[in-house]
């Protein structure tokens, strides 16, 4: 039987995914803002305030982390079979492979630029790299938008 949000992909699906999910997440969030209030991390602001908003923060990704790992996709309502052969599928693929022609390419040409700057001028090798993966993300988000608009 098919529901909206799924049911459990061990107990042999005796449960909905969402009741373990919740709680689930709630307890780690709760755990995390105790470990943030134990830590200090909201330095001169009083613990318990910093425990209840990293908790607060933190409960609802915790539980949509727990909901992916325990959801039993063919459970759910309008999920498709096999997602993996889906036309999106293929349109992130070829976007993915034409990116990683594009990285190389810019790389190679900043590297080539980078060797002939005189030593004076230095880059940040974090800052570079950052920009690296700033460049692949948006590179695989362009070619995604035009697989997309091609059909």
């Amino acid at each position: 039987m098919r529901t909206t949000w799924g049911r459990t992909a061990f107990a042999k699906g005796r449960f909905p995914a969402i009741a373990v999910a919740a709680p689930s997440g709630i307890v780690i969030g709760a755990v995390l803002g105790l470990l943030a209030a134990s830590l200090g991390v909201g330095g001169s602001a009083s613990p318990i305030l910093v425990g209840v908003v990293f908790a607060l923060c933190l409960a609802f990704p915790s539980t949509m982390l727990v909901y992916i790992l325990v959801v039993d996709r063919s459970t759910m309502a309008g999920a498709a079979e096999r997602p993996e052969e889906s036309v999106e599928s293929a349109w992130y693929d070829k976007a993915a492979a034409g990116a990683l022609t594009d990285i190389i390419l810019v790389a190679g040409l900043a590297a080539a630029v980078l060797s002939f700057l005189p030593a004076r001028y230095s880059v940040d090798p974090g800052l570079l790299l950052a920009g690296v993966l700033g460049f692949a993300s948006l590179s695989v988000a362009v070619r995604y938008l035009l697989q997309r608009l091609r059909g």
